[in-house]
């Protein structure tokens, strides 16, 4: 009886194992096509959310109807955001082609005599600027495409329009030399500076260039000096040394008082040199402190030299030889400080290598279409000034998978291969065109660059922010980006307050504290943006 019993029992415990086995198969089985179900949801939420702006999602139908919906609501909200912002772009140019206009008619206010063209004392013998002067400025003409502002589509505007040449010419008097001044450059002073130094033709190297040129011997073959950014870096200080050495400034010297070519010092102006107010801030609303810009060296239209070669040639042929290794820098595996840091100095140097080619514009429709032409050649591909900030630094970041319908395929491969994850909005204040509203030009390096453009910025405000207590004063360049820092112009007011040092910080605050009854249009003044050539250069 007692075993009958326990084989009972023994058959009951193992149905009982069998039972649980089962249930629990079961319960794998159903969390299986659990699991399958949200590894599906999940890839159709990433092709949705990945999928090119402007092509509808592919969704499936087994996602719920919320998940349905809300995907359906971003679709809608990413193609509003995208229009807006495509709107905004387009006022932006509206008021850089304002600027533009302000500024010729300002000019042409100030110079109303006109005179016959003196072919000798023509202000433009290079070829490559007289082809610059018959260049179209249509007013349509995407003028947004230059190499520091605003742009439309950026997608349009690389096409030239032909138009008539302007019958008008320019008055021959001090007073426009001072303002709208352009050097002569012919094609064998051009040909001389591009060329390498020749034994029979060119002036012999002097002790200093020997010097540095044996340096540079010993130290070319160096890993370090390969780096995406030590050239970069090196271009920028060479390009700034030709500049200083065309130039009359007085703190160059002569070539043999110049220090090694990367021992670059401060130069610091005298306390009354022209250039210590080099917005013309303290002429407007009283002399202040503005910082660092009043050591700056500033070479214009009146000081530069295209050619002064004499001491330049060994910079020129080095110059050749950095631009070289540019050509066949390999970009990848750059973090984003990296990629900043090198893509600023590259921008830079496209455009001051523009202005020693090419020479001097004497309108703001020529400057404009010269830096639409300024290019450099980065890795074997050769980009425009306009690409390097419109389509590597500044584009949006969904803006990485798509593109206007006119978008050319060089922005898009420059965009896909070069392009930071993120924008900087403090590029602002490290691109310089070579404009007399430019901010100063200085050489970023990858493990200080977050830190060099917060003193870029700071600095840059402290030398173009002007008030008194009547007027608030910005630059246009700010006007241009302000959606870049503030939601509005009263936001970007407490922002360029607080950039400011303490003491000036506090005076600027005071003012909008004392105003804040009267409307912004009564008391904030936006400064013209003035294009004439110049160049700050921070060494």
């Amino acid at each position: 009886m007692m075993q009958r019993s326990s084989t009972i029992a023994n058959k009951g415990g193992k149905a009982s194992n069998r039972e649980r086995k089962l249930a629990l198969k079961q319960d794998v089985d159903r969390l299986k096509k659990k699991l399958k179900h949200e590894e599906n949801i999940h890839r159709a939420l990433e092709r949705a959310f990945n999928r090119p702006l402007g092509a509808l999602p592919r969704l499936p139908p087994y996602l719920p109807p919320y998940i349905l919906a809300l995907l359906a609501e971003v679709a809608v909200l990413e193609e509003e955001i995208v229009r807006l912002e495509e709107k905004v772009v387009h006022f932006r140019q509206d008021l850089y082609q304002e600027a533009v206009y302000m500024s010729s008619s300002m000019r042409k206010l100030d110079h109303p005599v006109s005179s016959p063209p003196n072919k000798s004392n023509s202000t433009m013998d290079s070829p490559k600027l007289d082809k610059l002067k018959f260049q179209s400025q249509t007013a349509g003409d995407r003028a947004a495409t230059s190499a520091t502002r605003p742009t439309t589509t950026l997608t349009e505007d690389m096409e030239n329009q032909s138009c008539s040449n302007s019958s008008e010419s320019r008055k021959q008097s001090s007073n426009q030399m001072n303002k709208y001044p352009i050097k002569k450059l012919d094609n064998k002073s051009l040909q001389k500076r591009l060329d390498p130094p020749k034994i029979k033709q060119e002036p012999r190297l002097n002790g200093q260039q020997i010097a540095e040129l044996r340096n540079h011997c010993l130290h070319k073959n160096s890993p370090e000096s390969e780096r995406p950014n030590i050239i970069s870096e090196n271009i920028v200080k060479c390009l700034s040394r030709i500049l200083l050495r065309m130039s009359a400034v007085k703190n160059p010297g002569s070539a043999c008082d110049i220090p090694h070519l990367w021992d670059l010092k401060p130069k610091i102006c005298d306390e009354e040199a022209e250039f210590e107010d080099p917005y013309g801030i303290c002429l407007k609303f009283g002399k202040r402190d503005i910082g660092p810009y009043k050591q700056l060296c500033a070479i214009d239209a009146k000081s530069f030299n295209p050619k002064r070669t004499a001491n330049t040639l060994f910079l020129l042929h080095r110059l050749k030889l950095l631009f070289r290794k540019l050509a066949s820098v390999n970009l990848e595996n750059l973090n984003h400080q990296e990629k900043l840091a090198f893509w600023i100095n590259t921008y830079n140097s496209c455009m001051m290598n523009a202005f020693i080619e090419n020479g001097i514009p004497e309108s703001p429709e020529m400057a404009v279409t010269l830096m639409r032409k300024a290019t450099i050649n980065v890795g074997g591909h050769v980009l425009s000034a306009t690409t390097i900030e419109h389509f590597i630094l500044r584009l949006p970041y969904h803006w990485r998978f798509t593109f206007s319908k006119g978008t050319k395929n060089q922005e898009m491969t420059a965009r896909s291969m070069y392009g930071l994850e993120l924008s900087e909005p403090l590029v602002t204040f490290a691109l310089s065109c070579g404009t007399w509203s430019s901010p100063a030009v200085r050489v970023y390096t990858a493990s200080q660059v977050e830190n060099e453009l917060e003193v870029a910025k700071r600095e840059y405000l402290q030398a173009a922010i002007g008030f008194s207590s009547s007027k608030f004063a910005i630059p246009k360049l700010l006007d241009w980006y302000l959606l870049n820092f503030a939601k509005d112009l009263e936001s970007l007011l407490d922002w360029i307050c607080l950039q400011l040092p303490s003491e000036l910080g506090k005076q600027a605050i005071k003012l909008l504290e004392e105003r804040k009854t009267e409307p912004l249009s009564q008391f904030v003044q936006i400064m013209p943006y003035e294009f004439s050539f110049r160049y700050l250069i921070c060494t």
